[in-house]
C-alpha cells in the first residue's frame, strides 16, 4: 500500500505537469507558475495530502460563490490569505486570478473564461482522491448519520410494527401542512403564505402519486443486484433468501415472488417446517470512500428487502417516462440536468440547488403524505424498507439503530422516491406563487427550466428562493456551497458552467499500483480524459507512472475510440507490442492489456435455480453462457494480455 509521502510525491508531480500546461497557454505566466509550484511543495510539506485533496477544494468552493456573484473575497483558509491589504488576490495562483479578478475583487469586464478553466482545474485536481478517512472520521460521519436521523419529523403511523400504514392512515388525513407543527417560526415566510403553498405542494403531490398509477407488485420485474447483503457473506448465492419477514410477505408474498411455482412451497415447509427465516433483519451500513474529508455511509440491505425493492424501483422508472412529468424527470439521464445548469449560467432564469444528506433527511413522515392517494406503493414502501440498520464500525454508537428517515442510499427505491417528493416541492411553489392549478404548471412552457435528477435541482429563478425556504421548512438542509442563484455559475450534476461556458475540471482518483488493476484502469480513464480537455503534459505524466510499474502493451488508441487504451492524436506503434498478421481472420492482431471483467458465479444447488432461469433468461438469451450460477458479486477488473484486431 502507498505510503502517505508517496502520496504528496505524486501530487506534487502532477501539479508540474499540469502547470507546464498552464505556462504552454500562458508564457507570460511561466514565472509566476514557477513560484506557485514552490508554494504547492511548501505547502503540501506542511500540511500533507490533505492540502490539496481539501484545503483546496474548499478554496475553489468559495471561488465558485465568488464567481456567481460576479465578485472576489477574502478567505480565511491556509495559505490562500491576500498580498496586501489594497488587494483581495491571495498568493497561490495569482496570475491566473488577475486574469479575472481586479485588486478590489471585481469581475473585469474583460475576463479570462479560459483562465477560470485553468485555476478550478488546479484547484480541484485531487477533490475526489480516493483515500481512506481513518477511524475518526468515520465515527464522526456515523455520529452525524445518527444525529441527522434524530432530526427527522416524526411519521404519524409507526413504521416500525407490523401494520400498514395505509391500515391506519385515512387517504386524505395526512397533509404537507402538517410541517407548521414541526417548523422553527417565524421564518422567512409568514404563516398565512407558508400555509397556502404547503397545501399546493400536497395537491402536486399528489398528482403525481397519482399520474403513476396503481402499483401491483406481480406486473413489475424483480431482480438482484450485484451488491452485498447484511444478511449474507459477500458473494453467497442470493436466489435462495436467507430472510424473508412477516412484513414483506405482506405485501411481496414468498410464494408468488421468492418461488418458480407453488410446487417448491410445498417442498420447502416439508423440509424444513417453513419457507424462511421470518424475522426482521436489517441492513448494515458500511463505509464507503468519497474523499479524505468524511466517508460516504450507505446501507446493505437485506436479500429480500433488495429483491422488492428492485421491483417498486423498476415500477418508477417506467412510470414516470410514460407521465405527464417525464418532461422534469428522467432516471437515465442526468445530462439533461447538465444541459439546463449550462443554459441557466448563461440567462440567469434558473438556480441550481443541491441539498445535503438529502437521502438521510426525507423521513417516513414525508413518504406518508407524497404518496398518501396510492395505498399499494405506500404499503410496498413500508414493506420493502429495513426499519432498522446495524453498525459495527464503533462502539461507542448502539449497534442497532431504528430509524425514522425513509431510507439510506442503498435502498434500491430511494433515489426515484426523493426526486419525486422534490418535484412535488418545486410544482407546488409553483403553482401556489404564480396562481394556477399544478396541472396547468405541469404542462406549460414556463415550466420547462425545471429538472430534478435526485437532490440535483434545477429551478426557475422567480420560485427558487421560496423552494430553499419551503425544502428547509420540510427538513431539508440546502448545501449553501453548491447552490447556485447569482448571475454567473451554475452546477448540476457534474457540469459546471460559467456564463454558458463549461469550465468543469478533470479529477485524478487513484493511486496506480500494479496490484490494483482498477486502479490501471482508472489512470488510463482520467489520462483519456486530460488529453480531450487539453491537459497533454499531465496526461503524458500519467502514462509514464503506468508504465513505470512496466505495464508497457497498453495500445495507442484514435480518440473518441472507446476501448481501452491510451487516447492519441497520432497513434503510433509502441515496440514493446508485438504484432502478426492473422491468417484465419485475415486482419493485422496485436497483442496487447485488455480490461475483462471477470464474474464470480455461484453454481446452485437446489430448485432456486429455476427462479434465477426465469429471471435472468431474458437477458442473456443471445449469450452462449448458461444463466445457471448467479453473478454474487461486482465484477472485477483484470488486466490481460489477449491478440486483438489492430484499430485503424
Amino acid at each position: 500500500m502507498s505510503t502517505p509521502k508517496s502520496y504528496a510525491g505524486y501530487a506534487l508531480s502532477v501539479f508540474s505537469a499540469l502547470l507546464k500546461d498552464c505556462a504552454a497557454t500562458y508564457p507570460g505566466l511561466r514565472r509566476e507558475l514557477n513560484r506557485d509550484l514552490i508554494r504547492l511543495g511548501s505547502a503540501i510539506e506542511s500540511h500533507g495530502i490533505r492540502f490539496v485533496t481539501e484545503t483546496m477544494p474548499s478554496y475553489r468552493k468559495h471561488l465558485d460563490q465568488c464567481l456567481d456573484k460576479k465578485c472576489l473575497t477574502s478567505t480565511r483558509l491556509t495559505h490562500f490569505g491576500v498580498r496586501k491589504r489594497t488587494s483581495v488576490i491571495p498568493s497561490f495562483f495569482q496570475g491566473l486570478t488577475r486574469r479575472i479578478f481586479d485588486d478590489s475583487g471585481e469581475l473585469k469586464p474583460d475576463f479570462d473564461k479560459d483562465a477560470v478553466r485553468w485555476l478550478r482545474q488546479l484547484l480541484g485536481v485531487f477533490r475526489k482522491f480516493r483515500l481512506d478517512c481513518g477511524p475518526e472520521r468515520k465515527l464522526i460521519a456515523l455520529k452525524d448519520f445518527v444525529e441527522v436521523d434524530g432530526e427527522c419529523f416524526i411519521p404519524s403511523h409507526n413504521w416500525n410494527e407490523g401494520v400498514a400504514p395505509s391500515s391506519t392512515l385515512a387517504d386524505a388525513s395526512q397533509d404537507f401542512r402538517d410541517a407548521i407543527a414541526f417548523a422553527d417560526l417565524p421564518q422567512g415566510i409568514a404563516p398565512p403564505m407558508l400555509y397556502g403553498l404547503l397545501a399546493s405542494i400536497q395537491k402536486a403531490a399528489d398528482y403525481i402519486t397519482c399520474s403513476l398509477g396503481f402499483f401491483d407488485p406481480s406486473e413489475w420485474r424483480f431482480h438482484h443486484g450485484p451488491g452485498a447483503v447484511s444478511d449474507a457473506k459477500f458473494g453467497s448465492y442470493k436466489y435462495d433468501f436467507p430472510t424473508w419477514s412477516d412484513r414483506l410477505d405482506s405485501v411481496f408474498s414468498y410464494a408468488d415472488f421468492a418461488l418458480a411455482n407453488y410446487g417448491q412451497l410445498r417442498d420447502a415447509v416439508a423440509c424444513r417446517g417453513t419457507h424462511s427465516d421470518s424475522s426482521e433483519c436489517g441492513a448494515k451500513i458500511a463505509c464507503v470512500l468519497k474523499t479524505t474529508k468524511t466517508p460516504r455511509l450507505i446501507a446493505l440491505e437485506p436479500t429480500s428487502s433488495q429483491w422488492a425493492q428492485q421491483s417498486v424501483r423498476d415500477y418508477f422508472y417506467k412510470q414516470v417516462a410514460h407521465s405527464p412529468i417525464s418532461r422534469f424527470i428522467d432516471f437515465t439521464r442526468q445530462d439533461l440536468n447538465a444541459c439546463a445548469a449550462l443554459e441557466a449560467s448563461s440567462q440567469s432564469d434558473a438556480w441550481t440547488i443541491d441539498l445535503s444528506s438529502a437521502s438521510d433527511r426525507v423521513s417516513c413522515w414525508h413518504i406518508e403524505r407524497m404518496f398518501r392517494k396510492n395505498a399499494g406503493l405506500l404499503n410496498a414502501l413500508w414493506a420493502s424498507r429495513s426499519q432498522f440498520i446495524r453498525q459495527d464500525i464503533s462502539s461507542a454508537i448502539p449497534e442497532v439503530i431504528y430509524l425514522k428517515k425513509y431510507s439510506t442510499m442503498g435502498n434500491a427505491t430511494t433515489f426515484p422516491v426523493q426526486s419525486l417528493f422534490f418535484l412535488a416541492v418545486i410544482i407546488g411553489c409553483a403553482a401556489h406563487l404564480r396562481r394556477v392549478p399544478v396541472g396547468y404548471v405541469v404542462r406549460n412552457q414556463d415550466c420547462r427550466k425545471v429538472r430534478v435528477f435526485g437532490d440535483d435541482l434545477v429551478v426557475p429563478s422567480d420560485i427558487a428562493s421560496v423552494v430553499v425556504e419551503v425544502l428547509e421548512i420540510l427538513g431539508l438542509r440546502v448545501n449553501r456551497d453548491k447552490t447556485f442563484g447569482g448571475s454567473a455559475f451554475r452546477e448540476s450534476c457534474g457540469v459546471d458552467a460559467f456564463l454558458g461556458q463549461d469550465v468543469s475540471s478533470v479529477s485524478i482518483l487513484d493511486f496506480q499500483e500494479r496490484t490494483r488493476p482498477g486502479s490501471i484502469a482508472s489512470c488510463v480513464a482520467v489520462h483519456n480524459n486530460l488529453l480531450v480537455a487539453g491537459y497533454v503534459e499531465t496526461a503524458q505524466y500519467l502514462r509514464t507512472t503506468v508504465e513505470a510499474l512496466g505495464l508497457r502493451n497498453i495500445r495507442e488508441l484514435p480518440v473518441g475510440s472507446g476501448q481501452f487504451g491510451w487516447y492519441s492524436f497520432l497513434p503510433s506503434s509502441s515496440p514493446f507490442i508485438k504484432r502478426r498478421w492473422d491468417g484465419d481472420l485475415q486482419v493485422a492482431v496485436e497483442r496487447v492489456l485488455v480490461q475483462e471483467s471477470v464474474n464470480t458465479r455461484v453454481q446452485p444447488t437446489n430448485a432456486s435455480a429455476l427462479l434465477q432461469f426465469f429471471t435472468e433468461a431474458s437477458d442473456v438469451v443471445s449469450s452462449a453462457y448458461s444463466t445457471i450460477g448467479h453473478l454474487a458479486r461486482r465484477a472485477q477488473v483484470k488486466l490481460r494480455l489477449r491478440w486483438v484486431e489492430v484499430v485503424k
